[in-house]
């Protein structure tokens, strides 16, 4: 059996603060694009789930043991449904990692989804609740992943989801991977204290945003008013970032940004040719860059 599992930019991302335990609390909007990791799922002798890699950018060795996401999500199903059989799980990696796509989340609820699925669980709202549980304990963006709907709000960490419905499809996207990681944590730790009516004022232009998308208004309308607050993190290797983005939109891409924690950029083109145009343009840089497009 065979799950896709699909990556994702934040279209908006505020920091409203940070908990005791260290984690920042968001308001986020999360968007899932047509860029994919797999997994496929086939029995094996044992009684426990196995994890085999396939990297097909080479670009840092991704450990197939037990801090593996996708491992994690597989022994915490196992325990939570009382799983017996064993299987087999070979995870072809296409989401490039550390570039806030989301990829190991992805995975993480691509496992967790697919596994009820090979072992033919039917998925009453109790289990679902589980299943959500499971992946907040797994991470902050697990629980997206998780749902149907291709565009979610979120506060908490998170993992407080409101499905949203676009009426129109958005754009095609040109997407651009640096070719390096951005690690997550320094990038939070890097970030200034804001005022509060600086934090309030952007999240009136998450309103702004979600109104426009809502009404199926013109990249032109919108555009501007995307936004990610951890960008303005002072971090070395935001700098690099900042050029892509730059670069970027030298090239006539529109409303472009950094998504989540990078160090991907993103932004969107009138047409698919437009598109083709400037992933040509951009493919003289060390990158690795895709036309793609938000799902629904």
């Amino acid at each position: 059996m065979r799950v896709q599992c699909p990556a994702k930019v934040n279209l908006f991302l505020e920091v409203t603060g940070k908990r005791k335990n260290g984690y920042h609390t968001l308001s986020t909007l999360f968007a899932k694009i047509n860029i994919y990791d797999v997994l496929d799922f086939k029995f094996a002798n044992g009684g426990k789930p196995i994890l085999e890699i396939v990297d097909e950018f080479h670009a840092c060795r991704l450990s197939a043991g037990p801090d593996n996401l996708v491992m994690r999500a597989a022994k915490a199903f196992y325990r939570s449904f009382r799983i017996g059989v064993g299987v087999h799980i070979t995870l072809t990696k296409r989401i490039p990692m550390g570039a806030g796509l989301g990829g190991g989340s992805s995975d993480a609820a691509g496992t967790l989804l697919g596994l009820a699925q090979f072992f033919q669980i039917k998925l009453t709202a109790a289990r679902k609740k589980k299943l959500h549980d499971l992946g907040v304990e797994l991470g902050a963006d697990v629980a997206f992943f998780l749902k149907d709907s291709p565009f979610c709000l979120a506060t908490g960490i998170g993992d407080r989801l409101r499905p949203m419905k676009i009426p129109r499809s958005l754009p095609y996207m040109v997407l651009a991977w640096p070719g390096f990681p951005s690690p997550t944590g320094p990038v939070y730790k890097a970030l200034a204290a804001r005022r509060r009516p600086d934090i309030l004022t952007r999240l009136s232009q998450l309103d702004k945003l979600v109104r426009r998308l809502k009404r199926g208004r013109p990249v032109d309308e919108w555009g501007g008013l995307l936004f990610n607050r951890l960008e303005q993190a002072e971090l070395p290797v935001l700098a690099d970032v900042a050029q892509a983005r730059r670069i970027m939109e030298a090239a006539g891409v529109e409303g472009v940004r950094m998504s989540g924690s990078g160090s991907s950029v993103f932004g969107f083109v009138s047409s698919h040719a437009e598109g083709e145009r400037i992933v040509r343009r951009l493919r003289v840089y060390p990158w690795k860059v895709f036309l793609t497009s938000c799902l629904g």
